[in-house]
């Protein structure tokens, strides 16, 4: 069998109920479905960080955050880091990468990021790579209102006057300005950038030389916040079918301090804050004043979003069944991490290991390579599509990654891990977290604290009862740190290359 195509699909900030494949009432998201229909469908699926950079890294390199070392957002990747694009490129595929990639860090705030977009935005007229071993690029910098930039801002501005874009307004429904921001926004639907991306690949894939095997990067901007949706997008979700945020009272009660510091906009003066703002918090918006209706209407605005990355993902699916490339085409869709929406008191992202955040949409098809339409319960890291990719493609180059090759899994040939390890480094010198995630127990561990957190997932699948200090689970707790402790050590062994010459 000839080498396959492998196309890597992100979106950003995604969580497993916003897609109805996964079993979501609310919402409906048929292409995504029919892709879930025709491959495989991961239901243990978890990022390596619960932040965009660190996990991005990790997808696209096969390591743990501890070793790449973007640690968080507002860090670069190292040019040095071998990534899929350098290990495919040398084994003569055509590589390429279209949308969102954020292995470099933007500005430090939403204004500075502003800033930052309009100074790279010069940048993009006679630019379009070689970037991180990708011989080609399209990139688009920012989110919804802020992401206007890069090659994808280039587009824009060819298709409206300079007058017509900066007349666009975004419009805010909610009283909040973090946590259930819903905003109306004037972009019109034809230039969204979900648009964009799905118009690039599509170009994309009807100029490929057959003979020549490629690797295609994709990243979607949404449905990270701000939650903004054209005004002329009208296939919505509707607030009223949205359920509540899962919160109870109190439940916060048993967490380490910096869950009710972040529920209370205290996170700025926090004794865990580092030299970046805490990633994925708005700095200082109280949470306990997001009403009944601004978290519906967020929250169904977020879910709005991932209908219309739905639309224009039926449109690649399409267009790989009209040009024949779909049956020897290894795609993965997935998300860089969660969004809490509210859930556990909480909004947006951080240094909290909730299954909302760190567990994550993934659904991979390979006709020409395993049967369709089955359902996995077994574990997956998004540190395994990069090994899972190269194993396909016969290129033996997985060396350098922690994770593994799920083949024999997406075959149904059983498990290929029995855990994995999702990292949070908020600060090298600060907050610090490690978790691991078995079958049905969840442990995280806080470096220099003598606090963590571990959940029964079978008994208390909402981890509303945190049994760190339970006396019932301390062998449990002592098993699953040994646990650890192992996993962490064997990154230590690869990375320091133990030599006895």
């Amino acid at each position: 069998m000839p080498r396959p195509n492998v196309i890597i699909i992100t979106t950003d900030q995604q969580r497993t109920d916003s897609l109805s494949c996964y079993g979501s009432s609310f919402t409906s998201t048929p292409n995504l479905d029919r892709m879930a229909a025709e491959g495989a469908l991961l239901n243990r699926a978890y990022c390596t960080n619960p932040v965009c950079t660190p996990s991005r890294v990790s997808i696209f390199t096969g390591q743990q955050v501890s070793r790449h070392g973007a640690w968080n957002v507002g860090m670069s990747a190292s040019a040095e880091l071998p990534m899929i694009s350098h290990r495919l490129g040398a084994h003569g595929y055509r590589t390429h990468y279209i949308g969102k990639a954020h292995f470099q860090a933007f500005g430090g705030t939403v204004e500075q990021t502003r800033e930052t977009l309009k100074e790279w935005r010069k940048r993009y007229k006679n630019w379009h790579g070689p970037y991180y071993g990708f011989e080609s690029v399209e990139i688009a910098l920012g989110h919804a209102t802020y992401g206007i930039a890069g090659h994808y801002g280039e587009w824009v501005e060819n298709q409206l006057s300079t007058e017509e874009i900066e007349g666009f307004k975004a419009r805010s429904l909610a009283e909040a300005k973090f946590g259930g921001d819903a905003q109306d926004w004037d972009l019109p639907n034809r230039i969204h950038n979900s648009v964009w991306t799905a118009e690039r690949t599509i170009e994309f894939l009807r100029n490929q030389d057959c003979e020549k095997p490629f690797l295609l990067g994709i990243g979607f901007q949404d449905p990270h916040h701000p939650h903004a949706v054209p005004t002329d997008f009208e296939e919505r979700v509707q607030p009223a079918d949205v359920p509540l945020p899962d919160y109870q009272d109190g439940e916060l009660e048993d967490k380490p301090p910096h869950f009710l510091e972040a529920r209370g906009g205290r996170l700025e003066d926090s004794a865990i804050r580092g030299v970046f703002a805490v990633a994925g918090q708005g700095a200082g918006y109280d949470y306990r004043k997001v009403s009944e209706q601004d978290a519906r209407m967020g929250r169904a605005w977020y879910h709005t979003m991932v209908r219309l990355i739905d639309r224009e993902m039926g449109r690649i699916l399409d267009c790989l069944s009209e040009t024949g490339l779909e049956e020897n085409t290894l795609v993965f869709f997935t998300s860089d991490h969660g969004e809490l929406l509210g859930d556990h008191g909480l909004w947006m992202k951080g240094p909290f290991h909730y299954e909302q955040l760190i567990r994550v949409p993934a659904i991979i098809k390979w006709p020409a390579g395993f049967d369709g339409g089955r359902k996995a319960s077994e574990m997956f890291s998004l540190a395994d599509i990069v090994p899972t990719a190269l194993s396909a493609a016969g290129a033996d180059e997985a060396g350098e990654c922690d994770g593994v090759d799920a083949l024999p899994m997406l075959r149904g040939e059983g498990p290929t891990r029995k855990d994995v390890l999702v990292e949070c480094i908020d600060d090298p010198k600060g907050l610090r977290l490690k978790t691991l995630v078995t079958e049905d127990r969840k442990l995280t561990w806080y470096c220099g604290k003598d606090y963590g957190e571990l959940y029964d997932l079978k008994k208390d699948p909402g981890e509303k009862q945190n049994l760190w200090n339970d006396a019932a689970y301390a062998s449990e707790r002592c098993s699953l740190q040994g646990r650890m402790m192992e996993y962490l050590e064997t990154l230590e062994a690869r990375s320091e290359r133990y030599s006895y010459a």
